[in-house]
C-alpha cells in the first residue's frame, strides 16, 4: 500500500476515528525510511514487518528493559492466537465482500447518472 504521493505531513493527519487503537502493550516507533508512525503489538518486537507507509522493510526495536525471552508462548497461547488469526481474517473476507458488492452498487447507480447527465446535455 505504499503511496509515493503521500508526504509525511499527511501520513500524521489520520483522523482519531480512523486510527487504530494503540494498546498499552504495543511498541510505537517511526519508520527509518520514511518517519510513518507505526505500531505493533509487543510480541513483534525484533522482527521485521512492512511500513504501512511506504512498504520499506523495517526492524521492530525492542523496549528497553525487555528480553526476547520474555516473548516466548506456550502452545495453548500459539493455539488462541491462531483460532483469533482465522477468525479476524474470516471477518475480513465477509467485509471485502460487503464492500465488493456495494463497489458495485455504486458503480451502477454512476453509470446511471451518467446517462441522465449525457440525455440532459442533448
Amino acid at each position: 500500500m505504499a503511496d509515493e504521493n503521500i508526504n509525511s505531513n499527511e501520513k500524521m493527519d489520520i483522523n482519531e476515528s480512523e486510527a487504530p487503537e494503540i494498546r498499552d502493550t504495543d511498541i510505537v516507533f517511526d519508520c527509518p525510511n520514511c518517519g510513518g508512525q507505526l505500531a505493533i503489538d509487543y510480541r513483534g518486537a525484533g522482527l521485521e514487518t512492512k511500513c504501512s507507509f511506504c512498504g520499506t522493510q523495517v526492524l521492530v526495536p525492542i523496549p528497553d528493559g525487555m528480553q526476547l525471552a520474555d516473548l516466548d508462548l506456550d502452545s495453548g497461547e500459539i493455539l488462541k492466537q491462531l483460532f483469533a488469526t482465522r477468525r479476524n481474517y474470516q471477518k475480513a473476507e465477509l467485509k471485502i465482500q460487503a464492500l465488493k458488492t456495494r463497489l458495485v452498487q455504486l458503480q451502477e447507480t454512476l453509470s446511471v447518472m451518467q446517462d441522465a447527465i449525457a440525455e440532459g446535455l442533448e
